[in-house]
């Protein structure tokens, strides 16, 4: 049944964003659909055990995309609620289990990569950078497509599920 809503729910997502004019009020945001990929995200991943309280999205760089996934604070992600927060630097990126950085901050990839090694944090990114060091999910375009990259899902010891891993447009991997 879950896949079914998450079917539904990145389905209902393009079709929104597809149609909607950018000048009609009731039209969807695009921070606002990419949100919900987010959280989408989040909620179908296997997470390692933790003793942390919340589950801590974080978003560097994109301001739209952190008042956007407000909405989410107070749901489940891995029986843990979800705490949002909007950094300004890189200092609190180890604090994060899932990490939206924006177009603004990709030049910082590398040494996001290296702070976070291999801990349990799934990066999210809407740059067209899935070939480079450190981004398990990148959404492409304005359709709202998504690519996966595996080998840093392994090393951070995070499992996207198979439902999730089917919508994808690509998987990359290198076994």
């Amino acid at each position: 049944m879950r896949t079914f809503f998450l079917l539904v729910s990145f389905w209902l997502a393009g079709i929104a964003l597809a149609n909607s004019p950018v000048d009609r009020p009731d039209a969807v945001a695009e921070a606002d659909m990419k949100a919900a990929y987010i959280y989408n995200f989040g909620a179908f991943t296997e997470w390692p055990e933790s003793n942390r309280i919340s589950f801590n999205i974080c978003v560097l760089g994109d301001d739209r995309i952190g008042r956007s996934l407000k909405r989410y604070e107070g749901k489940l992600i891995s029986n843990r609620r979800v705490v949002v927060a909007r950094l300004s630097s890189l200092a609190a990126i180890a604090d994060c289990q899932l990490l939206f950085i924006g177009e603004s901050e990709v030049h910082n990839l590398g040494r996001i990569t290296h702070e976070l090694g291999n801990l349990p944090v799934l990066t999210v990114t809407d740059a067209p950078v899935l070939t480079q060091v450190g981004v398990v999910i990148s959404l492409v375009g304005q359709r709202l497509v998504f690519e996966v990259n595996l080998d840093y899902c392994k090393r951070g010891n995070l499992k996207p599920q198979s439902n999730l891993l089917r919508l994808a447009k690509s998987v990359r991997k290198s076994d």
